[in-house]
């Protein structure tokens, strides 16, 4: 039997790290493969504006070369520093979203969800009153009123910041900044442009000599997926070839598909919804960074497309309770532990995704297996 090749186009979330955390994050996976799954991972090399490297199994029965999608130059360049100004554009992305937001599509997120989605906002304003709150009243008792009260106040504001960025409440706002520009269709062309390349990188793939092409988005690039599948879909004439599958993990689509005013977006996800295609989106419960196990096109004129396979990744079964209950109270990291090989393998986590000769249909077949038919649960 020959050597099954594999494509994987990735596109990452709002993330300015670039390729290089994630080709060594992928490389600390790939090394955990023991006996005769023992696979090597290449150095990354750029070519045609975007990140390459290349897994490859020791016995010669897989090799999956992994393109990254890049687009961490732009997630640079929407990455609001200075905190009066990070203010004032996080009150008006939350002024735009909770006057357009469709609230009976909301009700169905999660409470974890919802939580994360507002968690950055009310710390931004509660953070710095706490802070002058706790200092003035210690001041209080050794100056006078006039004297404490402008010293407490500067105390909340330079405090703020540091507070903010322990919790990652600064991520969290920034991206709900650009998200709210993504709805309203408020980015720059640069953008716009560079998913049409993906989506000529993924339709150039197709093409090619690959036994499996994955187009694999994490968390932000979930929602960018759209624009690029509903550019590839026009292009294919609607109907996607049987070796493709796009994957999204940790995904947020809902967080835009549910506003009014997300009309380029929501015709978009129509085009999404009618496609052709196999496509697995993966959530856990326990993520707040995410949506998960809600219909993407939920309240869409085409809704639930044929293709779709909702599962959790059901971490608790592949990882060591301590373990598990350790990274669950750091949600930060479990948003990126669809990325990881936990303490077990799972036919669906990066690995078992991205690693072996097990087309993605096999491996989903696997893993319901494993989990009793978990669909949606």
């Amino acid at each position: 039997m020959g050597t099954f090749k594999r494509k994987v186009l990735y596109l990452g979330g709002f993330d300015p790290r670039g390729a290089r955390f994630y080709h060594q994050l992928c490389a600390e996976q790939v090394a955990k493969l023991e006996g005769d799954d023992v696979a090597t991972t290449s150095d990354p090399r750029r070519k045609g504006g975007n990140v390459h490297w290349t897994v490859e199994g020791q016995d010669g029965s897989f090799s999956t070369t992994h393109e990254f999608l890049v687009w961490d130059d732009l997630v640079r360049r929407h990455w609001i520093k200075g905190p009066f100004r990070l203010l004032s554009h996080g009150l008006r992305a939350y002024a735009y979203f909770v006057t357009q937001i469709d609230w009976k599509t909301a009700r169905i997120v999660p409470r974890g969800s919802k939580f994360t989605l507002f968690y950055p906002g009310a710390s931004m304003l509660l953070a710095p009153l706490l802070v002058m709150l706790v200092v003035g009243l210690l001041l209080g008792l050794l100056l006078p009123v006039w004297a404490s009260i402008p010293l407490a106040l500067a105390a909340g504001i330079a405090a703020t910041p540091t507070i903010l960025r322990k919790v990652h409440s600064l991520w969290l706002l920034r991206f709900i900044i650009f998200n709210d520009l993504l709805a309203r269709d408020a980015t720059d062309a640069a953008l716009k442009d560079r998913m049409a390349t993906f989506a000529e990188r993924i339709d150039a793939a197709l093409d090619e000599d690959w036994d499996e092409v994955l187009f694999l988005t994490h968390s932000n690039g979930s929602v960018l997926s759209v624009p690029v599948m509903a550019t590839l879909l026009e292009r294919r004439g609607g109907v996607l070839p049987d070796h493709f599958s796009t994957v999204t993990l940790g995904g947020t689509i809902q967080l835009i598909a549910c506003r009014r005013d997300a009309g380029l977006f929501g015709a978009q996800l129509d085009i999404v919804a009618a496609g052709q295609y196999s496509w697995l989106d993966m959530g856990s419960l326990t993520d707040g960074a995410c949506i998960p196990l809600v219909d993407p096109c939920l309240r869409r004129s085409v809704t639930r497309p044929t293709g779709l396979v909702q599962l959790s990744p059901r971490w608790f079964r592949y990882c060591d309770p301590a373990t598990y209950d350790a990274q669950r109270r750091d949600k930060y990291e479990t948003h990126f532990n669809y990325l990881r090989r936990l303490d077990t393998a799972s036919p669906l986590d990066y690995v078992g995704l991205t690693c072996g000769d097990r087309r993605l249909a096999l491996s989903i077949a696997a893993f319901q297996v494993e989990n009793g038919r978990a669909e949606n649960g």
